[in-house]
């Protein structure tokens, strides 16, 4: 009896390190991550589980597909931004009131987007506003398309050497990656841009022109997988990468754990202290568990919270 007792437990023993071993080369593996700076958003497991949670929860909420298979929900289909409110409602009716109360429509949109615009013109334009008032930042993208770009009506060509007022970024064709590949890194710095981000600037047109990256490969990656791809490029963080799946792939269930608006909001949301260094990527992750698979929308909702919390508050 004792014989067999033991190889019971010995059977037992080994089906739980079988199952415990893949979740403890997940950990390993989201722990080297954070320490290397260049965290990822969540992987394919996180996702799917957040669809299995809210397939679970209700029966109102129309299905949506698995996050982890192509082609993914897109917050540009207006079925999917209905699914996503009113699951925010429902799970976080505190959040709901907000929703309700706020005036805006949740769009997923930049003010510098163009109809077309493709992965490739997104990157560049998001080197080129990193860190600078917006303002700025259209300016040197003006007088870098000035440069380099192509009028679309050449009956304006003569407005080239008036003022900057007379033109916008929409009146060019972005020049290709293979031409900017090809433009010195010095020269570039005549338009404006610093040295980081005219090597920035050419090392995203390398990635497209020899095909490394395009919108038919960012298209078909997941979201852990296309942000592994982004911050591989030297001068795309975390935060970048963030903001192109939210506001160019119009992916669902991204959370900038790294935007300072983002994490105030949320601290003031759920009632958590806010310090430089709490809370932690992980707690935010938690936090925001409530709204998956529908976070981009939640983050969207946050920025607009952040613009009515006072100092005291």
């Amino acid at each position: 009896m004792t014989t067999r007792r033991s190889a019971r437990l010995v059977a037992k023993t080994a089906e739980t390190t079988v199952a415990v071993l893949p979740a403890l080369k997940v950990a390993t593996k989201a722990s080297k991550v954070t320490k290397e700076r260049t965290r990822k958003p969540k992987g394919k497991t996180s996702d799917v589980a957040a669809v299995s949670r809210a397939a679970t929860t209700t029966t109102t909420v129309v299905a949506v597909a698995p996050l982890s298979t192509f082609p993914f929900p897109s917050l540009t289909t207006p079925q999917v931004m209905e699914d996503a409110l009113r699951h925010l409602k429902a799970a976080d009716p505190k959040l709901g009131e907000f929703i309700d109360r706020t005036v805006e429509r949740c769009e997923m949109a930049l003010d510098r987007d163009q109809d077309g615009h493709t992965s490739y013109i997104s990157l560049c334009q998001s080197i080129i506003y990193q860190q600078l008032a917006g303002k700025a930042a259209a300016a040197i993208l003006l007088r870098f398309l000035k440069q380099y770009g192509t009028l679309k009506d050449e009956s304006k060509a003569d407005m080239l050497t008036a003022s900057e007022a007379s033109l916008n970024s929409s009146d060019f064709i972005f020049p290709t990656p293979q031409q900017v590949a090809a433009i010195d890194t010095e020269e570039l710095k005549n338009v404006g841009l610093g040295q980081r981000k005219a090597e920035y600037l050419k090392e995203v047109a390398n990635k497209f022109n020899d095909g490394t990256l395009s919108d038919e490969k960012l298209a078909r990656m997941s979201d852990s997988e296309a942000a592994a791809a982004l911050v591989a490029i030297r001068g795309i963080g975390p935060w970048t990468a963030d903001m192109f799946l939210m506001f160019h792939l119009k992916r669902t269930n991204i959370l900038p754990t790294l935007d300072l608006a983002v994490r105030k909001a949320m601290c003031h949301h759920f009632g958590v202290p806010f310090g430089k260094k709490t809370p932690t990527h992980e707690a935010l992750v938690e936090m925001g568990q409530i709204w998956e698979p529908y976070r981009s929308v939640a983050t969207w909702y946050m920025w607009r919270l952040s613009g009515t919390i006072t100092q005291k508050s």
